[in-house]
C-alpha cells in the first residue's frame, strides 16, 4: 500500500467519523428540540358539548372551550354531546346525549364543519408520529454532505503526500 493510499483510507475514514458525529449532533439535537407529542402514545380526548350550546350558539354566544386541537397521528378525538339537540363534527353525526369518535391517522391540517362552535368551523392540525428511520435519515441527512465537504477542504487545507515520481522528477533526469 502506497503513502498515498494509506493518506487517502485516513483521511476518509477521519472525515467520515467527523460527518457522523455532526450528524448526529445535529440530526439528534433537532429530534429533543421539537419531538413534542410525537413520541406519546396514541391518546383519546375528549370534547363535550355541554346543554345549552344549540340554544348559546343561535343567540350568538360562542360554542365550548376546547383544548388545543393539535394531534399526533393515531390519536382518537371522542365527542360526547349533552345538548338537546344533534351535533356534527365533520364526518362525525352526534345525537342527543350519544359519543361518536373519529380516528385522526392522517397528518394534515383539516378545517371542519362543527355545529358546536359559533364559527361553525373547527381545525385540527394533525402531525406525523416521528419514527426511528425518520431519525436515521434525518443524521444521514446530515452526515453525508457534511463529510463530502470535510473531505474536499482537508484535500485544500493538507494536500495528500505524493507518491511515485513527478513530472518534474522525470524531466530532470532526461
Amino acid at each position: 500500500m502506497t503513502a498515498t493510499t494509506k493518506a487517502v483510507l485516513v483521511r476518509l475514514g477521519v472525515t467520515l467519523l467527523l460527518g457522523l458525529l455532526v450528524g448526529v449532533l445535529v440530526g439528534e439535537g433537532a429530534y429533543w428540540l421539537l419531538r413534542g407529542e410525537s413520541e406519546n402514545e396514541p391518546r383519546v380526548i375528549e370534547i363535550v358539548i355541554p346543554a345549552g350550546t344549540a340554544r348559546q350558539i343561535a343567540m350568538g354566544g360562542p360554542g365550548p372551550a376546547l383544548p388545543s386541537m393539535i394531534f399526533t397521528a393515531g390519536d382518537v378525538l371522542m365527542v360526547r354531546n349533552e345538548d338537546e339537540v344533534s351535533h356534527q363534527l365533520g364526518p362525525l353525526w352526534i345525537p342527543p346525549g350519544s359519543t361518536a369518535s373519529l380516528n385522526l391517522d392522517r397528518p394534515n391540517a383539516y378545517s371542519m364543519a362543527c355545529t358546536f362552535q359559533s364559527s361553525q368551523v373547527l381545525g385540527l392540525d394533525v402531525r406525523p408520529r416521528i419514527r426511528p428511520i425518520d431519525r436515521v435519515q434525518g443524521i444521514l441527512a446530515v452526515m453525508i454532505p457534511t463529510w463530502m465537504l470535510l473531505w474536499v477542504y482537508s484535500l485544500v487545507a493538507v494536500p495528500l503526500p505524493e507518491s511515485g515520481p513527478t513530472a518534474s522528477s522525470i524531466h530532470h533526469r532526461s
